[in-house]
């Protein structure tokens, strides 16, 4: 037992003597900052490009050398980020969700900065306001931006004698099209092996599809979930007739059923390089599965389908500063390297989803780039979405996003497997996440607060409403909801 204690004690010491040997003080004769992000192998790079960039612009030390060094910490941010912020030990850089983060006090606003270094929100997509900034104030920027759709093998397509799939459609054109897919592309009474596309899986699609039919995770000031409702039980059942009537979207016992080799972002890519989907869910990051193969196919991009209100949903990974930093400047600095040219260029070769940047996406080497002529006329569908139809998720400051897609995901699940209606399925998603909403207020008066006001106006909305009147753009803080009003002529 004694021994045991020594050679525990030992270990200890050494591992104290390790992390002391590495505090930056001891190991840099400048400021280092910590990026925790995801552990991609284009991240080593990128920390090479931002020192040279420091170099190039001038934030240098008197011997020329980079004023900052920046170091990886390949961790999920949302997974431990919370936890590490609040003990005070978070890294300088986080890859997070603005509207959670800031809603527990953790990120520094960096509105001054964006606007001294260019990255504000005008030098990226006016979409992705709402993800990352709070009440006017700026608290994050991008790394990539991505606009979910359907990506379509068009020499499946060819094969079959089927024109390629439109750019947009309704629930009934994509409907129609699908079942004509499957029906060419299997004999008749052999197991079918050829889908119009994989599963239904990603939260996404779902959310593009009931925003379409006007329904919101949350009501007009994110205060309660808006998901009770007959145009979300609608979705939920349409999903369920392509997948097990109509036979056009592989089921999950379906897809598991394949054998074949996996590979970045998993076996179903190779399916569709096959030809056995025609049509995948994914972003632009698809691409870089596509360049490994031999004879990649001729791609395409439609957007999801809708019910007449076309929609698509824009997102981004991006990076936020820990506001208990010690290196605060430094750490700023990162966020205007990823508005550089620089930057924007690797996204751009890397496919990497899109460039912060949208200007970065009307070049030609984004548009055409010469050694992959099989990706040409898609990767503008995506770019041109972001910047017309898109609209960012519904981040409420009262409850994780993780959450929410967890009750919806049950949602379906739970009519995918005839385990409850569409119509009971939503309502208790719906009452699941109000009482999430309600657990979260428990624990900060500082969100009470903020709910209380919130509430406030959503009863002056809904007063509004009911009497025929148009509500102040000023008062909608859900994003779904802003651009819906003013399309229907409901604000003022």
């Amino acid at each position: 037992m004694r021994k045991l204690t020594l050679i525990c004690s030992l270990v200890l010491a050494a591992a104290g003597t390790g992390t002391w040997l590495t505090e930056p003080d001891m190991s840099s004769d400048v400021p280092v900052i910590y990026w925790a992000t995801d552990p991609n192998p284009a991240r080593i790079e990128q920390v090479a490009e931002f020192h040279q960039w420091l170099v190039d612009h001038g934030h240098t030390t008197p011997a020329g050398k980079p004023r900052a060094e920046l170091r990886l910490e390949t961790v999920n941010a949302d997974r431990k980020g919370v936890i590490q912020g609040v003990s005070g030990v978070a890294a300088d850089i986080m890859d997070c969700s603005v509207p959670w983060y800031q809603s527990i006090g953790l990120l520094a606003d960096v509105t001054e900065e964006a606007e001294r270094y260019g990255f504000g929100i005008d030098h990226t997509y006016a979409a992705l306001e709402p993800l990352l900034t709070v009440d006017g104030r700026q608290y994050g920027f991008p790394c990539n931006v991505y606009v979910m759709a359907l990506w379509s093998n068009l020499d499946t397509f060819e094969k079959l004698g089927m024109e390629p799939p439109p750019t947009h459609w309704d629930w009934d054109t994509f409907e129609r099209i699908g079942k004509e897919f499957v029906a060419r592309a299997n004999p008749p009474g052999e197991r079918q092996t050829v889908f119009f596309m994989n599963k239904f899986e990603h939260p996404y699609m779902i959310r593009a599809m009931h925003r379409s039919v006007g329904v919101s995770d949350f009501n007009e000031t994110m205060t309660r979930s808006g998901l009770d409702h007959e145009g979300y039980a609608e979705t939920l059942a349409r999903v369920y007739k392509w997948t097990y009537v109509d036979h056009i979207a592989a089921s999950s016992a379906e897809e598991s059923a394949f054998s074949t080799e996996s590979g970045y972002s998993g076996a179903g890519l190779t399916l569709f390089q096959k030809g056995h989907y025609g049509m995948y869910n994914i972003g632009r990051w698809i691409l870089i599965r596509l360049r490994e193969f031999d004879n990649p196919p001729r791609v395409g991009v439609s957007h999801y389908p809708h019910s007449g209100f076309a929609n698509a949903v824009i997102s981004t990974r991006s990076a936020c500063i820990y506001a208990g930093s010690k290196h605060l400047e430094e750490a700023k600095l990162f966020l205007a390297y990823l508005a550089s040219e620089i930057y924007n260029a690797g996204i751009v070769r890397s496919a990497d989803a899109m460039p912060p940047g949208p200007e970065f996406t009307r070049i030609e080497a984004y548009t055409h780039p010469p050694a992959h002529r099989n990706e040409w006329g898609s990767h503008e569908i995506p770019a041109h979405g972001a910047e017309t139809i898109a609209i960012s998720t519904s981040v409420s400051p009262f409850i994780p996003m993780a959450t929410v897609d967890r009750y919806k995901k049950k949602a379906l699940d739970e009519v995918m497997a005839d385990l409850a209606t569409p119509e009971a399925a939503v309502r208790e998603a719906a009452r699941r996440i109000d009482a999430e909403i309600h657990l979260t207020l428990k624990e900060s008066a500082k969100l009470r607060a903020k709910y209380a006001e919130a509430v406030g106006l959503q009863e002056k909305i809904d007063r509004y409403r009911d009497e025929g009147r148009r509500v102040p753009i000023s008062w909608i803080t859900n994003p779904f909801h802003r651009r819906y009003y003013v399309e229907k002529g409901w604000a003022g």
